[in-house]
């Protein structure tokens, strides 16, 4: 078998396409299911394969094989293996940190988004009526029910209501364009 393989390869050596054909159907699938032991995957495996097919053909007139056909063609498409592995490691890394920073700059613009959003905010807050403000503090920051509100300011339930649609309003008009404030907001007031 050895004899007859180092035959195709003197063969191909001296450019004969069908010994070249003959070697490549020999060794192909046994090739293929070796490389899929590695990689897993079908379609890589055939890749690689078919790609120390081309490296054979391409460089045939460079062929020294020192050791058997057969052992040389598993030696070259486990290498060819392992060079597609540390590139798609490679690739990955760049890719993570690509992804790392971009989440890191994304999360700096986030920081200093939220922060001029809650500066916003809270401006729109201090620029409300007293009693607006008030309201609407007792219900948010203190977690007061309409009802608690309207005995503790000695008001109708109907006027808190009335305050806090108010509050609403203000603070909705002031975030307009804002959608992402705005999905926050109705959060806060979803009875607005």
């Amino acid at each position: 078998m050895e004899a007859e393989d180092r035959e195709l390869i003197h063969k191909i050596i001296n450019d004969d396409r069908v010994a070249f054909d003959i070697l490549f159907k020999k060794y192909y699938k046994p090739l293929v299911y070796y490389v899929k032991s590695f990689s897993q995957d079908t379609y890589v495996s055939e890749d690689i394969v078919q790609q120390v097919f081309m490296y054979l053909w391409m460089n045939r007139n460079d062929l020294k094989i020192n050791k058997s056909v057969k052992g040389y063609l598993y030696w070259v498409s486990h290498t060819k293996y392992i060079d597609l592995y540390r590139k798609t490691k490679r690739r990955e890394h760049l890719l993570d940190d690509f992804k790392e920073k971009a989440l890191r700059d994304s999360i700096t613009e986030d920081k200093e988004l939220l922060n001029i959003r809650i500066k916003k905010l809270k401006q729109l807050i201090d620029d409300l009526p007293p009693t607006c403000k008030t309201v609407l503090e007792l219900n948010k920051l203190h977690g007061l029910k309409y009802n608690e509100i309207a005995k503790r300011l000695n008001i109708s339930k109907k006027t808190v209501e009335s305050h806090m649609s108010k509050a609403f309003k203000k603070i909705r008009k002031g975030f307009d364009n804002d959608k992402l404030i705005m999905f926050f907001i109705y959060s806060l007031f979803p009875k607005f």
